[in-house]
Protein backbone atom coordinates (compact mmCIF):
# COMPACT_ATOMS: atom_id res chain seq x y z
CA UNK A 1 0.00 0.00 0.00
CA UNK A 2 1.07 3.58 -0.65
CA UNK A 3 1.19 5.18 2.81
CA UNK A 4 1.88 8.74 1.59
CA UNK A 5 1.42 10.33 -1.83
CA UNK A 6 1.99 13.99 -2.72
CA UNK A 7 1.42 15.42 -6.20
CA UNK A 8 1.87 18.99 -7.53
CA UNK A 9 1.67 20.55 -4.06
CA UNK A 10 2.25 24.31 -3.76
CA UNK A 11 2.22 26.79 -0.90
CA UNK A 12 3.40 30.40 -1.16
CA UNK A 13 4.56 32.78 1.54
CA UNK A 14 5.93 36.30 1.11
CA UNK A 15 9.54 35.22 0.57
CA UNK A 16 9.18 31.49 0.02
CA UNK A 17 7.38 29.04 -2.27
CA UNK A 18 6.99 25.31 -1.76
CA UNK A 19 6.63 23.31 -4.99
CA UNK A 20 6.61 19.52 -4.72
CA UNK A 21 5.93 17.72 -7.98
CA UNK A 22 5.70 14.19 -6.60
CA UNK A 23 6.51 12.22 -3.46
CA UNK A 24 5.66 8.55 -2.90
CA UNK A 25 6.24 6.46 0.25
CA UNK A 26 5.12 2.85 0.34
CA UNK A 27 4.39 0.87 3.50
CA UNK A 28 7.37 -1.02 4.91
CA UNK A 29 9.91 1.74 4.30
CA UNK A 30 11.55 4.75 5.96
CA UNK A 31 11.94 7.89 3.88
CA UNK A 32 14.28 10.60 5.15
CA UNK A 33 13.52 14.18 4.12
CA UNK A 34 16.80 16.09 4.23
CA UNK A 35 17.13 19.84 3.98
CA UNK A 36 18.72 22.85 5.58
CA UNK A 37 16.80 25.05 7.99
CA UNK A 38 14.31 27.00 5.91
CA UNK A 39 14.40 24.58 2.98
CA UNK A 40 10.70 23.74 3.28
CA UNK A 41 10.66 20.53 5.37
CA UNK A 42 8.27 21.78 8.06
CA UNK A 43 6.02 23.55 5.55
CA UNK A 44 5.71 20.33 3.54
CA UNK A 45 4.82 18.32 6.65
CA UNK A 46 2.26 20.90 7.77
CA UNK A 47 0.65 20.82 4.31
CA UNK A 48 0.54 17.01 4.43
CA UNK A 49 -1.18 17.15 7.83
CA UNK A 50 -3.51 19.98 6.73
CA UNK A 51 -2.11 22.19 9.49
CA UNK A 52 -1.38 24.69 6.73
CA UNK A 53 -3.71 25.01 3.75
CA UNK A 54 -2.01 24.17 0.46
CA UNK A 55 -2.81 26.31 -2.57
CA UNK A 56 -2.94 23.42 -5.00
CA UNK A 57 -2.03 19.78 -5.36
CA UNK A 58 -3.03 16.43 -3.93
CA UNK A 59 -2.11 14.70 -0.67
CA UNK A 60 -3.19 11.11 -0.05
CA UNK A 61 -2.62 9.19 3.19
CA UNK A 62 -3.33 5.47 2.89
CA UNK A 63 -4.58 6.28 -0.62
CA UNK A 64 -7.30 8.64 0.64
CA UNK A 65 -7.45 12.45 0.93
CA UNK A 66 -6.76 13.44 4.54
CA UNK A 67 -10.07 15.31 4.87
CA UNK A 68 -12.06 12.44 3.31
CA UNK A 69 -11.92 10.20 6.39
CA UNK A 70 -9.98 12.33 8.86
CA UNK A 71 -10.90 10.50 12.06
CA UNK A 72 -10.08 7.07 10.65
CA UNK A 73 -6.80 8.27 9.14
CA UNK A 74 -5.76 9.93 12.40
CA UNK A 75 -6.26 6.61 14.18
CA UNK A 76 -3.47 5.20 11.98
CA UNK A 77 -1.21 8.25 12.04
CA UNK A 78 1.52 9.08 14.56
CA UNK A 79 2.99 12.60 14.46
CA UNK A 80 5.99 14.24 16.15
CA UNK A 81 6.45 17.94 15.39
CA UNK A 82 9.65 19.94 15.85
CA UNK A 83 7.89 22.00 18.50
CA UNK A 84 5.60 19.48 20.22
CA UNK A 85 2.12 20.71 21.11
CA UNK A 86 1.73 19.27 24.60
CA UNK A 87 -0.13 21.19 27.37
CA UNK A 88 2.53 22.38 29.81
CA UNK A 89 0.24 22.32 32.84
CA UNK A 90 -0.38 18.55 32.52
CA UNK A 91 1.77 15.67 33.68
CA UNK A 92 2.89 12.95 31.22
CA UNK A 93 0.64 10.39 32.93
CA UNK A 94 -2.34 12.73 32.43
CA UNK A 95 -1.55 13.21 28.73
CA UNK A 96 -1.35 9.43 28.45
CA UNK A 97 -4.90 9.07 29.74
CA UNK A 98 -6.18 11.61 27.20
CA UNK A 99 -4.42 9.82 24.32
CA UNK A 100 -5.66 6.46 25.58
CA UNK A 101 -9.26 7.68 25.38
CA UNK A 102 -8.91 8.78 21.76
CA UNK A 103 -6.89 5.95 20.18
CA UNK A 104 -8.32 2.43 19.92
CA UNK A 105 -4.87 0.91 19.36
CA UNK A 106 -3.23 2.57 22.39
CA UNK A 107 -0.56 0.30 23.92
CA UNK A 108 0.04 0.92 27.65
CA UNK A 109 2.94 -1.53 27.83
CA UNK A 110 4.76 0.08 24.93
CA UNK A 111 4.25 3.57 26.38
CA UNK A 112 5.69 2.46 29.74
CA UNK A 113 8.60 0.73 28.03
CA UNK A 114 9.48 3.86 26.04
CA UNK A 115 9.08 6.18 29.04
CA UNK A 116 11.36 3.92 31.09
CA UNK A 117 13.88 3.83 28.24
CA UNK A 118 13.83 7.63 27.90
CA UNK A 119 13.69 8.16 31.70
CA UNK A 120 10.59 10.36 31.56
CA UNK A 121 9.26 11.38 34.97
CA UNK A 122 5.48 10.82 34.87
CA UNK A 123 4.79 13.04 37.87
CA UNK A 124 6.43 16.30 36.77
CA UNK A 125 4.40 18.89 34.91
CA UNK A 126 5.46 19.12 31.28
CA UNK A 127 6.61 22.74 31.58
CA UNK A 128 9.15 21.50 34.15
CA UNK A 129 10.71 19.06 31.66
CA UNK A 130 13.67 19.87 29.41
CA UNK A 131 13.17 20.37 25.67
CA UNK A 132 14.80 17.00 24.99
CA UNK A 133 12.53 15.21 27.47
CA UNK A 134 9.41 16.81 25.97
CA UNK A 135 10.56 15.54 22.56
CA UNK A 136 11.08 12.06 24.03
CA UNK A 137 7.58 12.20 25.48
CA UNK A 138 6.16 13.17 22.08
CA UNK A 139 7.96 10.22 20.48
CA UNK A 140 6.63 7.83 23.14
CA UNK A 141 3.07 9.12 22.70
CA UNK A 142 3.24 8.85 18.89
CA UNK A 143 4.58 5.28 18.97
CA UNK A 144 2.22 4.06 21.70
CA UNK A 145 -0.81 4.51 19.44
CA UNK A 146 0.71 1.80 17.20
CA UNK A 147 0.41 3.90 14.02
CA UNK A 148 0.74 2.60 10.47
CA UNK A 149 2.40 5.84 9.33
CA UNK A 150 4.78 7.87 11.48
CA UNK A 151 5.46 11.46 10.38
CA UNK A 152 8.40 13.06 12.17
CA UNK A 153 9.61 16.67 11.90
CA UNK A 154 13.13 17.04 13.31
CA UNK A 155 12.42 14.44 16.04
CA UNK A 156 16.01 14.35 17.32
CA UNK A 157 16.05 18.10 17.99
CA UNK A 158 17.26 18.54 21.55
CA UNK A 159 18.12 14.86 22.04
CA UNK A 160 21.54 13.84 23.34
CA UNK A 161 23.61 11.30 21.31
CA UNK A 162 22.50 8.35 23.46
CA UNK A 163 18.81 9.18 23.04
CA UNK A 164 19.29 9.73 19.31
CA UNK A 165 20.84 6.30 18.96
CA UNK A 166 17.98 4.74 20.95
CA UNK A 167 15.49 6.49 18.70
CA UNK A 168 17.10 5.15 15.51
CA UNK A 169 16.93 1.61 16.92
CA UNK A 170 13.23 2.14 17.73
CA UNK A 171 12.55 3.22 14.14
CA UNK A 172 14.28 0.16 12.75
CA UNK A 173 12.15 -2.05 14.95
CA UNK A 174 8.99 -0.12 14.02
CA UNK A 175 9.27 -0.82 10.27
CA UNK A 176 10.04 -4.51 10.62
CA UNK A 177 6.36 -4.94 9.86
CA UNK A 178 5.79 -4.31 6.16
CA UNK A 179 2.57 -2.51 7.05
CA UNK A 180 4.40 0.42 8.72
CA UNK A 181 6.02 3.47 7.14
CA UNK A 182 8.05 6.44 8.40
CA UNK A 183 8.42 9.91 6.85
CA UNK A 184 11.31 11.51 8.72
CA UNK A 185 12.40 15.14 8.31
CA UNK A 186 15.85 16.14 9.55
CA UNK A 187 18.94 18.22 8.80
CA UNK A 188 21.19 15.84 10.81
CA UNK A 189 22.42 13.41 8.16
CA UNK A 190 24.07 11.03 10.62
CA UNK A 191 20.63 10.21 12.05
CA UNK A 192 19.51 8.52 8.85
CA UNK A 193 22.78 7.17 7.34
CA UNK A 194 21.95 3.58 8.24
CA UNK A 195 18.21 3.68 8.79
CA UNK A 196 16.59 5.32 5.73
CA UNK A 197 15.47 3.19 2.80
CA UNK A 198 14.83 6.26 0.67
CA UNK A 199 16.38 9.72 0.74
CA UNK A 200 14.57 12.84 -0.44
CA UNK A 201 16.41 16.17 -0.49
CA UNK A 202 14.54 19.46 -0.48
CA UNK A 203 16.19 22.82 -1.14
CA UNK A 204 14.60 26.20 -1.75
CA UNK A 205 11.15 24.65 -1.53
CA UNK A 206 11.78 22.10 -4.30
CA UNK A 207 12.64 18.41 -4.27
CA UNK A 208 16.10 18.20 -5.86
CA UNK A 209 16.59 14.47 -5.31
CA UNK A 210 14.46 11.47 -4.32
CA UNK A 211 15.59 7.88 -4.62
CA UNK A 212 16.76 4.84 -2.67
CA UNK A 213 19.69 5.16 -0.28
CA UNK A 214 21.62 2.54 -2.27
CA UNK A 215 21.28 4.52 -5.49
CA UNK A 216 23.42 7.32 -4.06
CA UNK A 217 26.48 5.08 -4.09
CA UNK A 218 25.40 2.87 -7.00
CA UNK A 219 24.57 5.64 -9.48
CA UNK A 220 26.65 8.64 -8.38
CA UNK A 221 30.29 9.44 -7.65
CA UNK A 222 32.59 12.24 -6.51
CA UNK A 223 35.30 13.15 -9.03
CA UNK A 224 38.37 14.95 -7.65
CA UNK A 225 41.30 16.57 -9.39
CA UNK A 226 43.49 19.64 -9.89
CA UNK A 227 41.63 22.83 -10.76
CA UNK A 228 43.38 23.18 -14.14
CA UNK A 229 42.19 19.68 -15.11
CA UNK A 230 38.49 20.38 -14.61
CA UNK A 231 37.89 21.38 -18.26
CA UNK A 232 38.55 17.77 -19.29
CA UNK A 233 35.20 16.79 -17.78
CA UNK A 234 32.15 17.40 -20.01
CA UNK A 235 29.88 19.94 -18.31
CA UNK A 236 26.91 17.71 -19.07
CA UNK A 237 28.40 15.10 -16.70
CA UNK A 238 28.55 17.46 -13.71
CA UNK A 239 25.55 17.73 -11.41
CA UNK A 240 27.21 19.88 -8.74
CA UNK A 241 30.66 21.43 -8.45
CA UNK A 242 32.91 22.74 -5.70
CA UNK A 243 35.99 24.44 -7.09
CA UNK A 244 38.91 26.33 -5.56
CA UNK A 245 42.07 27.78 -7.10
CA UNK A 246 43.89 24.49 -6.47
CA UNK A 247 41.37 21.68 -6.82
CA UNK A 248 37.82 20.67 -7.62
CA UNK A 249 35.21 18.16 -6.50
CA UNK A 250 32.37 17.32 -8.83
CA UNK A 251 29.26 15.26 -8.21
CA UNK A 252 28.57 13.17 -11.29
CA UNK A 253 26.48 10.25 -12.46
CA UNK A 254 28.68 7.17 -12.73
CA UNK A 255 27.50 6.39 -16.25
CA UNK A 256 28.79 9.79 -17.41
CA UNK A 257 32.38 9.42 -16.14
CA UNK A 258 33.42 6.08 -17.61
CA UNK A 259 35.41 7.64 -20.47
CA UNK A 260 37.65 9.78 -18.23
CA UNK A 261 37.51 8.15 -14.78
CA UNK A 262 41.12 6.86 -15.01
CA UNK A 263 42.41 10.44 -15.17
CA UNK A 264 40.93 11.50 -11.82
CA UNK A 265 40.23 10.28 -8.30
CA UNK A 266 36.72 8.80 -8.28
CA UNK A 267 35.02 8.03 -4.95
CA UNK A 268 31.66 6.76 -3.75
CA UNK A 269 29.75 9.53 -1.96
CA UNK A 270 28.36 9.11 1.55
CA UNK A 271 24.81 10.37 2.03
CA UNK A 272 26.24 13.40 3.84
CA UNK A 273 28.70 14.23 1.05
CA UNK A 274 26.04 13.78 -1.59
CA UNK A 275 23.63 16.01 0.35
CA UNK A 276 26.21 18.76 0.97
CA UNK A 277 27.25 18.83 -2.69
CA UNK A 278 23.66 19.43 -3.72
CA UNK A 279 22.63 22.11 -1.26
CA UNK A 280 25.67 24.11 -0.18
CA UNK A 281 25.80 27.74 -1.32
CA UNK A 282 29.19 29.24 -0.49
CA UNK A 283 30.27 32.25 -2.48
CA UNK A 284 33.31 30.47 -3.93
CA UNK A 285 31.24 27.46 -5.02
CA UNK A 286 29.58 26.88 -8.33
CA UNK A 287 26.48 24.75 -7.82
CA UNK A 288 24.68 23.23 -10.76
CA UNK A 289 21.15 22.17 -9.86
CA UNK A 290 20.20 18.53 -10.32
CA UNK A 291 17.54 17.98 -12.96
Amino acid sequence: MIALYVKNLTKTYKNFKLEVQELVLESGYIMALLGRNGAGKTTLIKCILDLVKKESGEVLIFEKPFNCDEVQIKQRLGVVLENPIVPGYLKPKEVKEIMKAFYKTWDDKLYKKLCDLFEIDQNKKIFQLSKGTVMKLSIALALAIRPDLLILDEPTSGLDPVARNQFVEILQEFVQSEEKAVFYSTHIVSDIENVADFVTIIDGGKIVFSSSRESIQDDYCIVKGAANEYDKIPKSAVLSLKKSSLSFEALCRKKDVKLFQDEFVVEKPSIEKFYVMLVRRDEEDEVLEVV
